[in-house]
């Protein structure tokens, strides 16, 4: 090391790298710290100790070491000097106490002070720009040995080497700062180099642990010399060693009590007394002497003021600055009254603009300038010293008097003087000072600093665009000025408001100086040049320079001109709007963006200042300029693209690159490794000037870098493709959106943002120590996942390996927070972190294709919601028992925050205060900051307190309070700190209630994510869950599955409603929907296995659940209704629930069932015991439930008003007034006790819909709602069915004061006409679709509510002046159903059970009182009717309509639909041929005289013939035989156990069956059989009604000649016996099993036979 430094060379180049310092500092400082002790001693008594000591002391005897430093040879470097003088020391401290070691030491450190080793220290090292730009660990690190070093060396040099310092120091007069400039040490240069080290690392004086003894009583000995008043030079550096001491609020205030004239003596030559008093002095000097001065220069009075004094001035004015800028702010103020009222100056700043405005030198008015500008923040009194700024008149205002003169021109002296010297530290000084005058002024400087606009234009226009084109004899005084111009800039567009161009129009004042800026920004002018000279240069040729000297002072104008179009950024869109409306400023409509944009390369050029890597804080603001960039440009990405890289750029590390994007690509990536890396200490620790402090405490802060791209990075996801954020994120972006599509991603050969972010997220400590940015990363991931453009690219990436994303950091959701963070967004990160990747889990589960990612679907299912059954000891999971997805849920109930309330936090008196105030107004307001509120939107757009406008809102609102109350003088004080305290209580409460919002939002986002999750697990994923399930536990059987979504609905409604009862409102609806998709998919289920899939028989309810379970979860859902009853949001989704949940519970009990279906699946289950016994059983546990429920009900009957309100409601949305009167028709049906329906009635709200469907529903079904409308109807005439259905004579006393069909004559919807028949569309407004299901549920409350009350006269009246007032409409539905097509359209179903309605209605009302009705309704409705038996009252093949035609699949509206669509249609058509039987039954009743023919009359076509009837008895008896066969092919199917029945014989069947699924399961065939059953019950009750019509008219002649031939003649007989007689053979066979309804049928058939034979006989 000796050696190395021995041949160091001092005298670098200016180009040389920073490295080469760094090492050479590195080797110095390992050398001071080898050879010197690690203890600063400052005694020599005690011989050496330590083995360290030992070890050096043997050290000095080494010949070779002797030899290159106590050897004669000149010193060849000043690192040599330093390695001789510290090995001086060490001989001194080591070596023995006597003569001859101690004159060996000074030798050697004589010659090290002769060469000048301080001066090279302090000038060559710790002024370089190499070491300036070392980070502050670093410095601190090189201070700390150089400062054990000088510390030793004072130790060992007392009593020979400082004397001759000191001599040295008296024998030289010079009339600069320091005492020479290479040559031999003095007393000067030791003490600068010593003020150096303190300025540099203030702790070295400051730390009672590391402060040394020996500097106190060696400034004692120079003050008991006098040294201090002999030389000047020794006073400076003395003066510069106090300002080094002064660091920091200790070293201020101890520096301030040390100059006091009380303290320091009055014979002391250095005291704040002294100094002010020699400055008011030389202001007497110069006001006595003549003013003869015509241009602003006099230069005979120069010398009033000698060098040397300049330069004592100057020293103590930098310390005067150095002292009131560190020392505490609740200090400084009695400090400058102290020393006004000592030296008799007030205020203080004014001996300095006296002196200042006197012809002193340059140096000195700069010294001046600075310690104005500390005072102004000192003293808070920014008003008065721009007062007494303007009255020095130093820049002569633009539209001043001619007759104003100004005692001091600093235009002259810049354009003259310093302009000539080339040095410009006057008005660099000047400037600064109008810098920390508009920062203290703040932005609501006095007329937006209309009344200082000349000093702007004076920095504007003098300074600032005539930089380039000056000379300087110092290049960093030029950057320096630069960059204080630039900051100008900066403050007054800060100090823009709204309003102030308004307020300029017709005023002769000069404009606030940033509506100038703004101005000649938004032209593209000079001021626009001068802000972009250094981004034009590129980032390449800055980087270049930044090893220069002037390096660091471009760097921080670089700084400042990027936060300048920051600012002007922010302001330039409102500002421009209010420019737009006043024409006499002229036509302005671009935005800064567009004027940058004029050249395509300028904005290119500046967001890649990200790549500027030797400046965090550079950085930072090319990363906001990007934000602007990026939103107001979409385009932006295809711009970079398209662009090409300056001429003459350098590839990146090597790396090829033809374009600007790539470059781009690199640079950000590069920045946001870095500030991962880095934890954000460094860069957060950074003032607005870009200089490193030291911050413990923002060690674990995000770096803003990390957080402003990862904001970029989101905030491109939600514009046009491709944007910004898939440029450097990695994707194809230059084939436009398709290439985002199939983008290969590649992290490991693209170095681009997502390798970053992917790194990040797959570092397993990274969740713990960067939550932030770890919270983030995984946001921007899932974003890009979620995006249609860029799914498939990412989904793909992450399913590989190692980008195994999900997989791998799964334990973040399941992690137990044992120490909970102290700071709220920390928390709040964490929760992020664990909702991103539930997020992440949902997602997958959603796109997996499961012929691809089977397994990992099942992976995902089974580590949340299979059931852990873990031991007492285990520690490696987070619940002991139960799923991961139950912990979650667990998590979030524990996890409940309270949100802090105004009213309760703050104490009565500080709301007193603040009413006072009118804060609390301000406080309770939600009025954003740009209307002039206090509150702003957070990142994801939560309102929360803006804390900078609420303190200013509370200073403003306490000063004016304040004010008021001084006219009460006995109470100002006492008031006063009520005030203060009331408003520090008030911002409290703010940065608490912002805390909770961050974390509430946070646990929202957890809720959302897991009902994401489970709900798709439940929706689409559930049959792999049931595999999962089946498979991990083989006992549970298929049921296992919804054991869980039992398990899961159970503790989601514990959760929810705990949530409820502790305020949790902001959590429940995303759980609220949890708790619909569970009981939906029970329900749905319950429909496919039900107790009729459910082949062991051992429970009644669907999915193995007893009823007391079953029971538990009612009433957990009627207490969380009753919790949630007044939030709107949370109502319909459980009104759906609750409707799931009844559909669920309310499945046919066993003894309703087909005994046929029955006998089969106890055969097929194997049933033990007597299967009357297990039905019984079954039954009494489903009666169970049902009375369990219905009691619930009567319990819970306040709960029917929230119902009810919600129902008759007009404001009500219509999917939750639909949901509401579905949920009551439920309850009314499983309550039979009728206290839910007599609730209703109560309410009136029976009445309360008649009269809605009467004079409204005609106006909602033709408009565009008419979709929703025609759902609320629905469910209106649903509970009106359910309360007429109900045949108790209870009830019917109530309903009889309802008259529902009696109000529904009324009904204007019933006779609208639908449009033109169309091919049948499911588009949701199809008009003619609407009314249908309206008409179909009203004519069944008609029949329901005749059918209930068949003994009523006024019912039975009501319904023939219903039939007779809507005969147009009955008409036209059997119209419809009779056609064969029209225009393309067909019946269908709904208009086969229309007419069977319409004709159900009919044959309940009596033929004569129809037939007495205006407009003979009974008449046009026989004509209907007669029209659609000719049409189905025949064979199939014989028949030309729709509804019985075998290939429908191209026409009917359910083409679409699954094939189980199809197998009602046979059905409603069977019914629809029962009702035309019963018609004809009514028919031929109604007259005795009345009967049809046997064969078909030419004068009545439409007529119905006996012939016609036998067909139709032929095809209800085919219908018969194929059901009875098909039934027994299920039966023996179930019976055995097979999931697929033999069905040859169905292909014969012409639809029907046919037209049916292929039944593949146990659920599917139990279906398929229970249609089947009804299939062959409705063909065998239209057997009997045919046969007992034909009965009818053949039993009546009873051989009866005469009456036969009423009947037709014998031909016709005889054709109808022959077409009777195969059917009646068939229907005599005895069919199956023995049925009451067979029986009948047999002997109808043998009757009707029998009358035959008898009438042909005869």
């Amino acid at each position: 090391m000796a050696d190395g430094l021995q041949g160091m060379n001092a005298q670098r180049s200016p180009e040389e790298k920073q490295a080469g310092f760094r090492q050479t500092y590195t080797i110095l400082i390992a050398f001071l710290n080898a050879i010197l002790p690690p203890v600063i001693t400052t005694s020599t008594d005690d011989a050496p100790s330590t083995n360290h000591e030992i070890a050096l002391g043997q050290l000095t005897s080494n010949q070779e070491l002797k030899r290159l430093f106590e050897g004669d040879e000149d010193i060849k470097s000043g690192f040599h000097a330093v390695a001789k003088l510290a090995w001086g020391v060490m001989i001194y401290i080591t070596g023995d106490d006597n003569n001859q070691t101690h004159g060996r030491a000074q030798k050697v450190m004589h010659a090290a002070c002769e060469y000048g080793v301080f001066h090279f220290v302090h000038e060559a090292v710790l002024s370089s720009h190499s070491f300036v730009d070392e980070g502050i660990a670093q410095k601190q690190h090189y201070a700390s040995g150089l400062h054990k070093l000088v510390i030793q060396f004072l130790n060992a040099a007392r009593t020979h080497e400082i004397p001759a310092l000191l001599a040295r120091s008296k024998e030289v007069e010079t009339r600069t700062l320091h005492a020479q400039k290479q040559g031999a040490d003095s007393l000067p240069s030791l003490l600068h180099c010593l003020a150096s080290l303190y300025k540099l690392y203030p702790d070295l004086w400051l730390d009672e642990n590391i402060k040394p003894d020996i500097v106190l009583p060696f400034m004692e000995y120079l003050r008991d010399q006098s040294a201090v008043e002999e030389s000047a030079t020794l006073l400076v550096a003395w003066l510069d060693l106090l300002t080094g001491m002064a660091s920091g609020e200790e070293g201020a205030r101890n520096v301030f009590e040390s100059l006091l004239t009380s303290n320091a003596g009055s014979s002391n030559p250095v005291s704040w007394l002294r100094m002010l008093m020699a400055m008011r002095e030389y202001c007497s000097r110069y006001s006595q002497q003549p003013d003869d001065n015509q241009e602003g220069q006099q230069p005979h009075k120069d010398c009033l003021v000698p060098p040397e004094d300049v330069a004592g001035l100057s020293a103590f004015l930098a310390l005067f600055s150095q002292v009131f800028r560190d020392g505490a702010a609740s200090q400084v103020g009695a400090w400058i009254t102290e020393l006004q009222n000592e030296s008799s100056i007030s205020p203080l700043w004014e001996v300095m603009f006296q002196l200042m405005c006197h012809p002193v030198p340059q140096k000195l008015k700069a010294a001046c300038n600075e310690a104005i500008g500390v005072l102004v923040v000192a003293t808070g009194q920014a008003s008065a010293i721009w007062e007494r700024l303007q009255a020095a008149v130093v820049v002569a205002p633009s539209m001043q008097d001619d007759t104003a003169v100004g005692q001091y021109d600093i235009s002259y002296q810049l354009a003259e003087i310093e302009a000539r010297a080339e040095d410009y530290s006057e008005t660099l000084a000047f400037v600064r000072l109008l810098n920390a005058l508009w920062k203290a002024s703040g932005p609501g400087i006095h007329d937006g600093g209309r009344p200082y606009a000349h000093f702007s234009h004076f920095v504007l226009n003098n300074v600032l665009v005539l930089i380039g084109r000056r000379q300087y004899k110092n290049e960093v005084q030029k950057w320096e000025l630069f960059a204080a111009c630039l900051e100008h800039l900066l403050l007054v567009i800060g100090a823009l408001q709204p309003g102030m161009v308004q307020a300029q129009v017709g005023s002769q004042a000069a404009p606030p100086p940033g509506l100038s800026v703004m101005m000649e920004l938004l032209r593209g002018g000079n001021v626009m040049k001068s802000v972009m000279q250094l981004a034009d240069e590129g980032v390449e040729h800055l980087l270049e320079g930044r090893g220069k000297p002037a390096g660091a002072a471009r760097e921080a104008t670089l700084l400042v001109s990027l936060r300048v179009l920051v600012t002007a950024l922010q302001t330039d869109i409102w500002l421009l709007q209010e420019l737009r409306q006043v024409p006499s400023t002229g036509h302005w409509t671009e935005t800064l963006d567009a004027v940058m944009k004029r050249d395509s390369r300028r904005i290119s050029k500046l967001i890649s200042c990200v790549g500027y890597t030797t400046s965090s804080a550079v950085q930072v603001e090319a990363i906001r300029l990007a934000h602007f960039f990026a939103a107001r440009q979409p385009t932006l990405a295809d711009t970079l693209v398209q662009q090409k890289p300056t001429a003459g750029s350098s590839d990146i590390a090597g790396i090829p690159l033809s374009a600007t994007w790539p470059r781009l690509r690199f640079a950000f990536a590069g920045c946001l490794q870095s500030a991962f890396c880095h934890s954000g200490s460094d860069t957060l620790s950074r003032d607005e000037d870009g200089n490193s402090e030291a911050d413990p405490s923002t060690a674990m802060q995000p770096d803003p870098r990390a957080v402003l791209i990862l904001q970029l990075l989101l905030a491109g996801l939600h514009g046009p493709v491709p944007s910004l954020t898939h440029l450097l994120m990695g994707f194809d972006v230059t084939r436009g959106p398709e290439g985002l599509y199939d983008s290969q991603l590649d992290p490991q050969q693209d170095f681009s943002c997502l390798a970053v972010v992917l790194d990040m997220a797959l570092t397993p400590s990274q969740p713990g120590q960067q939550p932030v940015l770890y919270e983030q990363c995984l946001e921007l991931v899932y974003r890009l996942a979620e995006q249609a453009h860029s799914r498939e690219a990412m989904l793909s990436l992450l399913r590989k390996p190692p980008y195994s994303l999900l997989m791998s950091q799964i334990g973040v959701v399941l992690q137990v927070d044992e120490d909970r963070p102290q700071e709220a967004q920390i928390r709040a990160a964490r929760l992020y972190q664990r909702a991103r990747l539930l997020q992440l889990a949902a997602l997958e589960l959603h796109c997996a294709d499961l012929a691809v990612q089977d397994a990992t679907c099942r992976a995902l299912l089974q580590v949340f919601f299979l059931w852990l059954d873990t031991d007492d000891d285990s520690d490696d999971l987070p619940v002991q028992a139960g799923s991961h997805i139950l912990y979650i849920l667990q998590f979030v109930g524990t996890a409940m925050l309270q949100q802090p309330e105004y009213v309760n936090e703050l104490s009565s008196g500080c709301r007193q205060s603040l009413q006072d105030m009118g804060v609390d107004a301000v406080l309770q307001s939600n009025t954003p900051v740009e209307q002039g509120g206090v509150l702003t939107r957070t990142r994801r757009g939560q309102l929360c307190y803006d804390m900078a406008a609420l303190t200013q809102e509370l200073k403003q609102r306490y000063v004016a309070t304040s004010a008021d109350n001084l006219r009460y003088s006995s109470e100002v004080a006492e008031g006063s700190d009520e005030l203060r305290e009331a408003c520090r209580e008030a911002l409290r409460f703010a940065q608490r209630y912002n805390a909770w919002l961050e974390e509430a939002a946070a646990l929202l986002a957890v809720v959302q994510a897991w009902q994401q999750l489970v709900a798709v697990a439940v929706n689409k994923r559930f049959d792999i869950l049931q595999e999962v399930a089946t498979a991990a536990d083989d006992s549970a059987g298929p049921e296992a599955a919804l054991q869980i979504v039992h398990q899961l609905l159970s503790e989601t409604l514990y959760i929810l409603h705990e949530l409820l009862v502790a305020g949790g409102q902001s959590l429940v609806l995303p759980i609220t929907q949890v708790v619909e998709a569970c009981m939906a998919r029970l329900q749905e289920q319950a429909l496919h296995a039900g107790i009729e899939a459910t082949s062991s028989l051992q429970f009644s309810m669907p999915g193995g659940q007893v009823p007391a379970a079953t029971l538990d979860l009612f009433r957990r859902l009627l207490a969380v209704l009753d919790r949630g009853q007044n939030q709107d949001a949370l109502r319909p989704h459980l009104y759906a629930a609750l409707l799931s949940f009844m559909q669920y519970s309310h499945g046919r009990r066993p003894a309703q069932a087909s005994p046929h279906i029955l006998r089969a699946l106890l055969k097929a289950g194997k049933a033990n015991g007597s299967s009357d016994r297990l039905v019984a059983d079954m039954d009494d546990q489903s009666r169970q439930v049902e009375d369990g429920i219905a009691w619930a009900l009567c319990q819970s009957l306040p709960l029917l008003s929230v119902v009810i309100r919600d129902a008759a409601a007009q404001t009500t949305r219509p999917a939750m007034k639909s949901q509401a009167l579905t949920l009551l028709a439920s309850w009314v049906v499983a309550e039979p006790s009728l206290a839910v329906a007599n609730k209703l009635h109560q309410q009136d709200l029976p009445n309360r819909i008649l009269e809605d469907l009467v004079n409204r529903a005609h106006e909602y079904l033709p408009g565009p709602a008419a979709g929703a409308a025609v759902q609320v109807i629905e469910a209106q005439l649903t509970l009106l069915l359910r309360l007429s259905s109900a045949r108790r004579s209870s009830l019917a006393e109530v309903t009889d004061d309802v008259h529902i069909i009696g109000k529904l004559i009324d009904c204007k919807a019933i006779d609208l006409e639908p449009e033109e028949p169309v091919l049948r569309s499911s588009h949701r407004h199809d008009r003619r679709r609407h009314i249908t299901r309206v008409l179909l549920l009203i004519l069944q409350v008609v029949n329901s509510e005749l059918a209930a009350k068949r003994q009523s006269s006024e019912t039975s009246r009501h319904a023939v002046s219903f039939v007779a007032q809507h005969s147009r409409m009955m008409q036209r539905v059997l119209r419809e159903a009779s056609v064969g097509s029209l225009n393309g359209w067909e019946p269908g179903e709904k208009e086969a059970e229309l007419a069977a309605l319409v004709l159900s209605l009919v044959t309940r009302l009596s033929f004569s009182q129809l037939s007495q009705q205006p407009g003979a309704p009974a008449d046009a409705l026989r004509e209907g009717a007669h029209r659609l038996l000719k049409a189905l009252g025949c064979v199939n093949e014989a028949s030309h309509s729709p509804l019985v035609q075998p290939h429908r699949e191209s026409k009917d509206d359910t083409a679409d639909a699954p094939p189980t669509a199809f197998q009602t249609l046979p059905l409603k058509v069977a019914r629809l041929r029962c009702a035309l039987a019963r018609y004809l039954i009514w028919e031929v009743n109604a007259s005795r005289d009345f009967r049809y023919q046997i064969r078909p009359s030419d004068s009545m076509p439409y007529q119905p013939c006996l012939l016609q009837l036998s067909g139709m008895l032929k095809q209800a008896a085919r219908d018969r035989q194929a059901a009875s066969e098909e039934r027994q092919a299920l039966l023996d199917a179930i019976q055995s156990g097979s999931g697929s029945a033999g069905r040859h014989h169905l292909a014969l069947q012409e639809f029907g069956a046919a037209a049916r699924q292929k039944p593949q399961s146990l659920p599917s065939l139990l279906t398929t059989a229970a249609q089947t059953e009804r299939e062959l019950q409705q063909a065998c009750l239209l057997a009997e009604l045919l046969l007992a019509v034909m009965l009818q008219h053949l039993a009546e002649s009873d051989g009866d000649p005469s009456a036969l031939s009423r009947l037709g003649d014998n031909r016709a007989l005889l054709s109808l016996q022959r077409a009777l007689d195969p059917t009646l053979d068939y229907l005599m066979q005895r069919q199956g099993n023995k049925t009451s309804s067979t029986e009948a049928t047999e002997q109808m058939a043998r009757e009707l036979k029998g009358y035959l034979s008898t009438a042909i006989s005869s």
